[in-house]
């Protein structure tokens, strides 16, 4: 039975992640407005990606796919991310990490991290955002398999150091997850156990520089309450932040949707918009005043992203939830494809973290603006594992 379990999560290595993804969402969900949504979700989404990925006739298919391996790419990646950091903290002036870590209040903190990528122009967004979350963690995993330590670490450290700097905490992990994988992949359990203190450490940081009331500020959006441990708090934090929220704001959507706001019949497509004569509409942001009102009352601006089908609930309600159960399906296939023509186990290291990332966001924006498509095309340049240096 156990061989047969393995075999299968080496078959199917996106589908069985992503069954953890969704049963993270069911744990929010269930436990804010308990099967009201659940049901419906189960049988209108789940049931219907089951059937569509396993009746798919994808593994019947036979093409052979482009593998290129250019001499001297992985310093070129590298060299690419580094001098979009260097463009991108230049043209700001200043680093966010340090200025909100020196900040007093919360909402001051708050503005320093969107003011970091808001006051960008479009070419340097679009820039900064594929190079920390393909072109550093490409090379970074990339040196690695070829045993290059120098290039490995310079990509590792300019990537995480890069988020950081940035004062966004899932930049950190889109270069350190990666990395983390490869070693528990690779059963190298010392150097797993080093890349998670790391990680840790990052990430506390930036939670620290995030939140000013945690090392002598004032959380000047709420209420004060009884003082607590800050290790209880970040702790605390945290563990909301990975079991409920995903969940918790996924029900929130159902429940205001189309309640409060109408469904939007494509109204979010800017070109759909512009061809009708229509105002384009951005819900994670326009929600954001129903679900956190005390904010919105104090002039906080955020953005509510919540799990990748919920772009077609928002457009077209309930029943258009197999539409996107048969989209993920037919795009998980077609990573099967990549995964068995390129290096397998690099493919899903680099793939887990933006995989994961469908708890809380559009799986077109993935692809295109959030750089999951540009991995994949990097897979097709990958190098072969070497013996020795580089």
């Amino acid at each position: 039975m156990m061989k047969q379990f393995s075999a299968f999560i080496k078959a199917h290595p996106y589908f069985t992640s992503y069954l953890f993804v969704f049963g993270l969402l069911q744990i929010g969900l269930l436990n804010t407005s308990g099967f009201t949504y659940a049901s419906p979700l189960f049988f209108l989404f789940f049931v219907p990606f089951l059937l569509f990925y396993f009746g798919l006739p994808f593994e019947k298919l036979k093409f052979e796919t482009p593998s290129f391996n250019p001499p001297k790419l992985v310093w070129i990646l590298l060299g690419l991310g580094g001098l979009v950091a260097i463009l991108h903290l230049g043209w700001l002036g200043k680093i966010p990490f340090l200025e909100a870590w020196q900040s007093q209040r919360l909402s001051e903190a708050n503005l320093i991290r969107k003011i970091g990528s808001a006051s960008l122009p479009k070419w340097l967004h679009y820039a900064s955002t594929w190079s920390v979350r393909a072109l550093l963690p490409a090379s970074a995993l990339f040196f690695l398999i070829k045993k290059n330590k120098i290039g490995f670490a310079l990509s590792l450290s300019v990537g995480v150091l890069y988020g950081l700097a940035l004062l966004q905490k899932s930049l950190v992990l889109w270069v350190s997850i990666p990395v983390l994988v490869y070693f528990l992949t690779q059963r190298q359990w010392i150097r797993a156990l080093l890349m998670s203190a790391l990680t840790g450490l990052l990430f506390v940081l930036a939670i620290f520089a995030n939140n000013p009331q945690l090392h002598g500020g004032v959380n000047d959006l709420k209420t004060p309450t009884p003082s607590e441990r800050k290790s209880s708090q970040v702790s605390e934090g945290l563990f909301k932040r990975i079991f409920i929220v995903p969940g918790k704001t996924l029900s929130m959507w159902f429940s205001h949707v189309p309640k409060d706001k109408p469904f939007l019949h494509g109204r979010d497509f800017g070109l759909y918009a512009k061809l009708t004569g229509q105002k384009t509409a951005d819900y994670n942001l326009e929600l954001y005043p129903l679900f956190y009102p005390e904010y919105a009352k104090q002039g906080v601006k955020g953005s509510v992203n919540t799990a990748h089908f919920m772009r077609s609930y928002a457009n077209f309600g309930w029943w258009s939830l197999p539409l996107a159960a048969a989209m993920l399906a037919l795009f998980f296939q077609l990573l099967n494809i990549v995964h068995r023509k390129t290096q397998g186990n690099l493919a899903f290291c680099l793939q887990i973290f933006p995989l994961l990332l469908l708890s809380s966001g559009s799986l077109l924006t993935l692809l295109f603006s959030g750089g999951w498509g540009l991995i994949i095309l990097l897979l097709f340049f990958s190098p072969k594992p070497q013996a020795s240096d580089v």
